[in-house]
């Protein structure tokens, strides 16, 4: 079985993403996320809406991908298109 690749971010200067958002803008989530597993089944945890998330530059080689920081300091990323609207509204920069 071949392993993909994974590469460790080291430097993060993207700050405008294909999809509008550009790093120090925030999001709200406009509908819960449930956390699932590695088989797709939920966890019991789950991102409320209503939180708000703010936009963090992003990785050089990884482009594909807007990161994103919670009020707890995780950062995740999610696609860097028009699907991240379905999810999340733009509410402004800090």
């Amino acid at each position: 079985m071949e392993h993909p690749e994974y590469k460790l971010p080291a430097e993060f200067p993207v700050t405008e993403y294909k999809c509008g958002l550009k790093a120090g803008d925030r999001v709200r989530l406009i509908c819960d996320i449930i956390i699932r597993d590695d088989y797709g089944l939920p966890t019991g945890k789950s991102f409320l809406t209503g939180e708000i998330w703010t936009v963090q530059p992003g990785a050089r080689y990884e482009t594909i991908v807007v990161w994103l920081c919670r009020a707890d300091g995780n950062l995740h990323t999610w696609d860097d298109d028009e699907s991240i609207y379905k999810t999340f509204e733009k509410l402004g920069s800090l």
